[in-house]
Parts: structure tokens; C-alpha cells; sequence
């Protein structure tokens, strides 16, 4: 019998996460909640904050927090958030984790890219 999975996407800079896998809708709610105030720049206050959309190809759940950014504790806050919200869940147990950092130094201003990926399966 196979175990349920779910993957976590983060890209930096601006933050844009997806979560591939069957999450309730209440952990992406206080995700939605949790991450804009967590990042290492404040929301303009004339805009609504971001929140997660839902699409169907494939299906996964997405967001982008455009004009915020997250140096290395920015990074780290939005992980504890949805590690947070994923215990309180129940059941989720990550079971592996990558980085990776990428630059392009051909660029006239350099573009400087992390990602870091997630791995939970279900327990039984």
C-alpha cells in the first residue's frame, strides 16, 4: 500500500512556493495567513495580501509574495511556518530535503536563485 506524498517547492527571491499533494485546506489557510508576515520585507498596506490559488494542471497549490523578500532568516521563517501548520495537520513526516542555488553571472545584474524542495509522505 503506498503512502500518500506531498512536495514543497520554494523559489526565492521574490518567495513563490507550490505544494504538490493532498493538503487540507485549512493548513493552506494558516499559510495564507502565516506567510506574507514572515518575510524579511513588509507588504505594501494599500494591497490585499497574497494568497494561495489552486490549479488544475497539474493540480497543486501556489503562491507568489511579489515585492516582499527573504534573506536566509526570511527563508528560514517561512519554513517553520509551514512545518508549523503541516504538525498541526498531523500525520505529515518529512522524509528528505535539497537546495539548490543558482546565479547567472552572464547577466549585466546578476540573478541569484534558491530553491528548496520539501519531501513529506503520510504516516499510517
Amino acid at each position: 500500500m503506498s503512502r500518500p506524498n506531498l512536495i514543497v517547492n520554494f523559489t526565492f527571491n521574490s518567495p513563490t512556493v507550490r505544494i504538490v499533494g493532498p493538503i487540507k485546506e485549512s493548513t493552506i489557510e494558516k499559510l495564507n495567513s502565516c506567510f506574507p508576515r514572515v518575510t524579511s520585507t513588509a507588504q505594501g498596506t494599500k494591497t490585499a495580501p497574497p494568497k494561495f490559488i489552486h490549479e488544475s494542471s497539474p493540480p497543486h497549490w501556489y503562491i507568489r509574495l511579489n515585492g516582499m523578500f527573504c534573506d536566509q532568516l526570511g527563508q528560514s521563517m517561512l519554513c517553520l511556518c509551514l512545518l508549523d501548520a503541516l504538525e498541526e495537520e498531523g500525520g505529515w513526516v518529512l522524509k528528505d530535503t535539497n537546495a539548490i542555488t543558482m546565479e547567472d553571472t552572464d547577466a549585466i545584474q546578476q540573478n541569484h536563485n534558491e530553491v528548496l524542495k520539501f519531501f513529506f509522505v503520510k504516516r499510517m
